[in-house]
């Protein structure tokens, strides 16, 4: 696996953007027939119910009643109160024969705890009144440059949830925010099977607004897949056994989207032993099919394991899953620094802000749209005070190693995954996103009508959000940008390429170096990581790579230019396979891929033809086009015929009976394996062996007088040019014919 997910990304290697299936994944990393059928017996011979197994065929859901599985897994289960919460949970570690116990990395649904969204709602005021900005996508499009001529056409993002949604909100969000109509078609909705019911969850709505509006607020024609996760049997949104999780493992099992959304996420050691390998495993099958995942960081800091309503650190420092997973790109926050609130806490001149030069025109009316004018300078988003925790999510990984690609300017040299990997706004005090849900203002008696004028609901407030959560649909709808402008279908990890570019930012400028600020927390004197003396726990923003922002923020356009400038062309690649003929004077077969890469997608014209036309060969082909789609492969028959030698006896020798023989033909055609390299086209070899019988004589006054009435194909060595060609596109191979 980390060699395949090695070449994928190597664009000198054949298995370049080379996606799998999700067949194609479950034959070569996918748990064998042999294996699973122990795991499955083992179950039944527990009485517990096998109930279905992934199509990547790595999990085996099964079912039972708690005293069933407490004794197939030797544990016992304990009811808890934690943080107000009833939950459940097993209290001790499992077991399993040892026959297949090697093979296990985790078991899911023992337990009714969930991830956390990570989005952090603003209380609700107004712009003209506070002379606040706030970001709406034509905002966001100018200050991170959008290529204007991409939309996301042809790529769809999966976002990942656990709690149905207002159709109305999110019909609201796009006129609001002057996006085309929606439609049935860019927008599906997926429940995921055998999760039970889907209610409407308050929080995890608004979560869900979020990420739904956002990621297509960046990539405005992009097909947006929900995919759903139910609450288990017997459960509640605030206890549940099947979660945000389980969506997230069927959008990657059944390939849904070429770009993944999740903005959800757990801290390392809150997590079950084995399931951040788990989930690794997940995002690895996910890369090897060309996704790409975008996660946040978290919003406490670098320190994510303290509970929502904590305001000292006392666990430590620690890291979110799924950001630190090395094929997931982590999103931090920043904070906009360069512009400044002109009129905070007093009337703004006329009910509207004045202008904030250079960075926004004065322009807030409730209709007025985007107002932002350029790039505004970023610092680190740290809005932690007394009421809680509440800044950029960063930190090394005591999971995950070191990957190869995260090395430049400012990475630790610790050994360690450390995240985030980007950053993108994620105030919500300073220039927070605006969204449309009505779940946003449920807290509140008789709640306002949400987006009833533009982005105002009804009492002309604003349902204002920031958090990481924010920055990791923005960059997922960024990613469909990059896939529409590559031509590809999917681009899987993207982390290599972005830390190489990193490498030449000077030149490039892809990325905004965030250097002020920090993700420091306080902490309990004392207490892990927190030595007595000690106020505060974090990272420092600084030049280069730093654990609070990555490598900074992007300028899209810029990002768009020099992943063009750096990934390979679309193009095509001729390869051939081995084949062999049949009996005398028939033909050699083989089968031609011709493969689709970087994005290529057409039509290919194929051709043959022997190089010497006085030879006794013909080749053809079947078909003589295919056609292509993006990054997949298509395939023509070639078959060369030779012709047999054929001599009959001389008029000369009467009273002889002679008995024609026919050399018998036997060709073995080898066509040597081709790099489906870019611009490269390798030789296919076609060996063919003829074997004459002898002429036998029949009788006693022989003679070996034959008269020749056609040698067939020459012994000797020829070729046969095989061409493609589409629009300026033309590869050619030949193919080596010996004849013995």
């Amino acid at each position: 696996m980390d060699l395949l997910l090695q070449q994928q990304q190597d664009r000198t290697s054949p298995n370049y953007h080379r996606w799998l299936t999700p067949e194609e994944y479950a034959a070569r990393f996918g748990m064998s027939a042999s294996d699973l059928a122990k795991v499955t017996g083992w179950l039944q011979s527990q009485g517990l119910s096998v109930d279905r197994i992934s199509r990547d065929r790595n999990e085996v859901s099964f079912s039972g009643s708690v005293g069933q599985v407490e004794y197939a897994l030797k544990t016992q289960f304990h009811d808890y109160a934690i943080n107000g919460e009833q939950h459940f949970a097993n209290a001790t570690d499992l077991s399993f024969p040892a026959a297949f116990s090697a093979q296990v990395l985790g078991v899911r649904g023992l337990d009714d705890f969930h991830p956390k969204p990570r989005v952090r709602p603003m209380p609700r005021f107004t712009s003209n009144v506070s002379g606040n900005h706030f970001l709406i996508p034509g905002d966001f499009a100018t200050i991170y440059n959008l290529p204007a001529n991409l939309d996301g056409t042809g790529v769809t993002i999966a976002v990942i949830g656990q709690t149905t949604v207002s159709h109305a909100d999110l019909a609201a969000f796009r006129t609001a925010a002057g996006l085309p109509a929606p439609s049935n078609s860019n927008f599906i909705t997926t429940n995921v099977p055998g999760t039970g019911t889907i209610p409407t969850c308050t929080g995890d709505e608004t979560e869900a607004d979020l990420d739904l509006e956002w990621s297509e607020g960046v990539a405005k024609n992009a097909t947006i897949n929900y995919v759903i996760a139910g609450l288990g049997t017997g459960t509640s949104c605030s206890s549940r056994t099947k979660n945000v999780f389980d969506a997230l493992q069927y959008a990657i099992s059944n390939n849904i989207g070429r770009v993944i959304s999740i903005s959800y996420g757990n801290c390392e050691a809150n997590l079950p032993g084995g399931f951040p390998l788990t989930m690794r495993q997940w995002a690895q099958a996910a890369n090897a099919k060309g996704q790409t995942i975008s996660g946040p960081s978290g919003d406490d800091g670098a320190a994510d394991c303290e509970s929502a309503s904590a305001t000292s650190a006392s666990h430590g420092l620690a890291v979110d899953v799924p950001a630190a997973i090395p094929e997931v790109t982590g999103v931090g926050g920043s904070e906009f620094s360069g512009d400044a609130g002109v009129c905070a806490n007093s009337s703004c001149p006329g009910g509207t802000a004045p202008a904030d030069n250079p960075y926004w025109s004065g322009s807030s009316t409730a209709t007025s749209g985007a107002s932002a004018l350029q790039y505004i300078p970023e610092i680190t988003w740290n809005d932690t005070n007394s009421s809680g925790l509440s800044s950029s999510g960063g930190g090394a990984s005591t999971i995950f190693g070191k990957p190869s690609w995260q090395v430049g300017t400012g990475v630790p040299s610790d050994g360690k995954r450390d995240v985030p990997d980007i950053a993108l706004s994620g105030s919500s005090g300073h220039d927070p996103y605006l969204i449309c849900s009505q779940d946003f203002f449920s807290s509140v008696t008789n709640p306002p009508t949400s987006c009833s004028t533009g982005f105002r609901a009804s009492d002309q407030t604003l349902a204002a959000i920031g958090g990481t959560s924010a920055g990791a649909p923005t960059f997922a709808g960024i990613v469909a940008l990059l896939n529409q402008a590559t031509g590809s279908n999917g681009l899987g990890n993207v982390n290599p390429m972005l830390y190489a570019l990193f490498a030449n930012n000077a030149q490039s400028h892809v990325f905004h170096d965030i250097t002020s600020g920090t993700n420091k927390v306080p902490c309990t004197s004392g207490t892990k990581n927190c030595p007595a003396g000690t106020t505060s726990i974090g990272f420092s923003a600084g030049t280069g790579y730093d654990q609070v922002t990555g490598l900074g923020s992007l300028d899209v356009s810029k990002l768009v230019t020099a992943w063009l400038a750096t990934a390979p062309t679309a193009d095509f690649a001729l390869d051939g396979s081995v084949a062999s003929a049949s009996s005398p004077g028939q033909t050699g077969t083989s089968t031609i891929t011709v493969s689709s890469l970087n994005g290529f997608a057409g039509a290919v014209n194929l051709t043959c033809a022997a190089s010497n036309t006085s030879v006794q060969i013909s080749c053809t082909l079947n078909p003589t086009t295919v056609t292509l789609a993006s990054n997949q492969a298509g395939f023509s028959q070639l078959s060369i015929a030779t012709v047999a030698d054929m001599r009959l006896p001389s008029d000369s020798n009467p009273g002889g009976m002679w008995l024609a023989a026919s050399g018998g033909l036997f060709a073995v055609v080898l066509l040597g394996g081709l790099p489906a390299r870019h611009r490269r086209v390798g030789v296919l070899a076609i060996i063919i062996a003829s074997v004459a019988a002898t002429a036998v004589a029949c009788g006693g006054r022989g003679s070996s007088n034959l008269k020749q009435q056609s040698t067939g194909t020459p012994v000797g060595t020829y070729t046969v040019v095989i061409t493609g060609t589409s629009g300026a596109l033309s590869h050619s191979g030949t193919v080596s014919l010996t004849v013995k």
